[in-house]
């Protein structure tokens, strides 16, 4: 059975806004790992916030683990919360200003009632570590760091809740060329090891072939 199903999805419809695509669909298994590719204006973000119901569709179904979820609400949205996790492609604008960076990784198991307090510090260290950020980067806040180490940490939140599907959009558009393909090969590489499937967008194909088992093309 597909982790994923998108069947004839179209994407919500804000004020006159054109609609980007209509009637999607694609699967994706447990594990696998799937870029969707297309040009800036054909809809990789309305795809992948209708997806992970950040907005709903307005029309289709989306299917997680053998269960409807589209109109998830309530409980419901908050335990699918766990499972499937998005990050966006500006990365800062999702960490809270206020928080220190430890606090902002320790903020989802909070919300989730995971762990006692040494627990979620030492999954806090243990993240920082599989992401690659510094230590000394945890006692900061975002406006202090750049755009690419807000992207790790806004990685390393998500991944923190150990998720089934992690759905990123647009990673690689907003960093410097050099750190483009080391960010992919980390998300792919701590994706495969924990069995964690991941859906992303980009316009680039050619990142698309070296970093998916299977891309899905919008044009």
């Amino acid at each position: 059975m597909p982790l994923l199903e998108v069947e004839n999805l179209s994407p919500a419809v804000h004020g006159r806004a054109p609609v980007a695509f209509a009637g999607l669909s694609f699967r994706l298994n447990a594990g696998e790992q799937v870029a969707v590719v297309g040009p800036a204006g054909c809809g990789k973000t309305s795809l992948a916030r209708a997806v992970s119901l950040i907005d709903r569709p307005s029309a289709g179904r989306v299917g997680f683990d053998g269960q409807d979820i589209t109109r998830a609400g309530g409980g419901r949205l908050r335990a699918l919360r766990r499972a499937l996790q998005y990050v966006g492609g500006d990365a800062r604008r999702s960490l809270s200003p206020r928080l220190s960076i430890a606090q902002v990784l320790a903020e989802p198991l909070q919300v989730h009632r995971l762990g006692s307090n040494a627990e979620r510090q030492a999954q806090v260290a243990g993240a920082a570590e599989a992401w690659q950020l510094n230590p000394l980067l945890l006692g900061l806040r975002a406006n202090a760091l750049s755009h690419g180490l807000c992207q790790r940490v806004a990685l390393a939140r998500a991944c923190l809740l150990q998720p089934r599907l992690l759905v990123t959009d647009e990673l690689a558009e907003r960093l410097e060329p050099g750190g483009v393909r080391p960010l992919l090969a980390l998300v792919s590489g701590l994706c495969r090891a924990a069995g964690m499937a991941w859906l992303w967008t980009t316009r680039d194909a050619a990142l698309a072939r070296q970093y998916s088992d299977r891309i899905v093309e919008m044009n």
